[in-house]
């Protein structure tokens, strides 16, 4: 079994020696392959092309060359080898400029965001030491270094989180690239250090693959505390191409991503799946790679993006170097019954684990995703020490918690194991259920939870609930699935919305779906028998056009449902309703006459 073991930090605290008169070089990886060689050799080669360009500003190569050497050299002066620096991600010139300055001073880094809370970010850079903090200046100039903020330090002035004493960390001057936080979605962000050596086999795929060259024009588009923003920076300034980079003005999905695509002229994007779904390409882009990465991929969104330009899907994890999945460009016919993850990039492999067992092999087809080689992030940075990454081998290894299936295309995300649940008996993966959902033509995004379907413990979730978004109603997909899914599958309520909440890390709000369906269940109720059948078996499945003339087991309903319709209606005032009237009634209106004749 793939385990975090803890290793003691080891070493003596470094010693600081001036590096004032001594060239800077790159401190990645030796060779003509590191990613510093490549930003040093793009500046040579395209020193009149621009290399960043903002809202209102252009900053050629060589400028761009220029300001990272002077940062990199204020950076080794004020620091020591292995000393974190910590950067403001602010969306500007100067925060990219920093990151490629601190990668060229062999000096690893942490993005920082002032809009996290002080608590969040004083663990973060308490627990790495960080001293200086690279702010963006008030105006164009460099990034200004200066003292983490006094509510990010404790009382005697040290770093609040800091370990007490900490040892240097047992890895080679120049190894750690860089520092990334997990979300803590599953529980408290975890402090992730990745090796820069990895980042450069990377890039070069994805330069590569995505066809990147001084005439492509990028849109830095994910926030910098996700590491997804290090890959779209990197393959642009390593190719010579142009990253162009916006406050989050210019970058809200929908109509104000389109027309930031179309007047920037954006040939080359990486955004989520959210972004992809309420944004409408258009005739006057100039895209020609599209990438969705930070959530699984629907068939429609390749459907209608394929139109404008390539479409590639990514996968990656905060425990790695970024990416480990890309595919080639994808034809929305080959994907009508899935999407694949893609092709290996950079220096790592697979092996596909069985839960129950722990088996590898040739004869596991599905099962748990654990990446290996190089690219494995170096582990994690507790209060203790550094809790590595590895395999029973004693090799880098990482399990991603995430259920795949090998088909003959190549590896697909089911989900994660962490979601899967259990309703009526049965074992279920909601990501399962939801592609089957997006494999309908109309459909565009689905996502399936499991919800208590009356007021009483929520934690009793007995029902399985679909959300999704697309023009066909509820009848037309609850169709589409008995076609391909076993009956115990099928979601009892099949929800159509125009929209999915999401959380401020992208994701989708499920607790704010399960909201909104309970705040439907608790509006008054219409007076005649009639309107409130309907009311609660619509409230129930999902089917808004739910008539008098319906069954309510060929709507949705089942034993459990029809228990809770009895519940609810005898809240209403039927007292003497049962679950033999439901089970008798040949329609919701034999149903409804039922309870009239009961009230008489």
């Amino acid at each position: 079994m793939v385990k975090e073991a803890d290793v003691p930090p080891e070493g003596e605290s470094p010693q600081d020696s001036s590096v004032k008169d001594r060239p800077v070089k790159g401190g990645t990886v030796a060779g003509d392959g590191s990613v510093v060689e490549a930003l040093d050799r793009a500046v040579r080669e395209f020193p009149g092309h621009d290399a960043l360009r903002t809202a209102d500003t252009t900053l050629t190569y060589r400028e761009f060359g220029t300001r990272v050497e002077e940062f990199a050299r204020r950076l080794q002066d004020l620091t020591a080898p292995g000393e974190f620096i910590a950067i403001e991600g602010d969306r500007g010139p100067a925060a990219i400029i920093a990151m490629a300055g601190a990668l060229k001073a062999a000096r690893p880094f942490v993005f920082v965001d002032d809009r996290d809370s002080a608590s969040s970010n004083a663990g973060k850079t308490g627990l790495l030491g960080v001293r200086l903090m690279a702010r963006a200046p008030s105006g164009n100039g460099p990034a200004e270094f200066t003292p983490i903020p006094e509510a990010w330090r404790t009382g005697d002035g040290t770093p609040a989180g800091a370990r007490p004493g900490a040892p240097q960390l047992p890895f080679q001057e120049g190894e750690i690239g860089y520092a990334i936080h997990t979300s803590g979605s599953t529980g408290t962000p975890k402090c992730v250090l990745v090796r820069a050596a990895p980042l450069a086999p990377v890039i070069r795929d994805h330069v590569e693959r995505l066809a990147v060259g001084p005439d492509s024009r990028t849109l830095q588009f994910a926030r910098l505390t996700f590491d997804g923003c290090i890959t779209e920076i990197l393959w642009t300034l390593t190719a010579g191409g142009c990253l162009v980079v916006l406050d989050e003005a210019h970058l809200a999905p929908g109509a104000v991503l389109r027309d930031t695509l179309e007047r920037f002229a954006i040939t080359h994007l990486k955004t989520t799946p959210f972004a992809l779904t309420v944004t409408e390409p258009g005739d006057a882009m100039h895209l020609e790679h599209v990438v969705n990465g930070g959530g699984p991929c629907r068939p429609a969104v390749i459907r209608t993006w394929s139109k404008v330009a390539s479409f590639h899907n990514a996968y990656g994890l905060t425990e790695t170097t970024v990416c480990n999945l890309l595919s080639d460009a994808l034809d929305p016919d080959d994907c009508r019954d899935g999407v694949p993850l893609g092709d290996l990039v950079g220096d790592c492999g697979h092996l596909i684990r069985e839960p129950a067992t722990g088996a590898t092999g040739p004869g596991v087809q599905r099962g748990e995703l654990v990446v290996t080689g190089a690219s494995v992030a170096a582990g994690y940075l507790t209060a203790q020490g550094v809790r590595p990454f590895l395999g029973p081998d004693g090799t880098s290894a990482y399990a991603t918690g995430d259920l795949v299936e090998l088909r003959s295309d190549g590896l697909h995300f089911v989900e994660r194991l962490d979601r899967q649940v259990k309703v009526r008996g049965y074992r279920l993966d909601p990501g399962e259920i939801e592609a089957a959902v997006c494999r309908h033509p109309d459909v565009r995004d689905a996502v399936v939870v499991a919800e208590a379907h009356d007021e009483g413990d929520p934690s009793d979730r007995d029902t399985l609930v679909c959300y999704y978004r697309g023009e066909p109603g509820p009848r037309s997909v609850r169709a589409h699935l008995e076609g391909i899914l076993d009956p115990f599958k099928i979601p009892s309520v099949l929800e159509q919305v125009d929209a999915f909440p999401h959380t401020v890390n992208g994701k989708v709000d499920r607790d704010a779906l399960r909201a909104r369906r309970r705040g439907q269940a608790t509006q008054d109720a219409p007076a005649t028998p009639e309107e409130q059948v309907l009311r609660v078996v619509r409230t129930l499945t999902g089917v808004e056009d739910v008539r008098l003339d319906d069954n309510f087991f060929d709507v949705g309903g089942d034993s459990a449902s029809a228990v809770v319709l009895v519940s609810r209606l005898k809240k209403l005032g039927w007292a003497d309703a049962g679950v033999r009237d439901v089970l008798r009634a040949a329609d919701l209106g034999a149903l409804a006459d039922r309870l009239r004749e009961r009230s008489v």
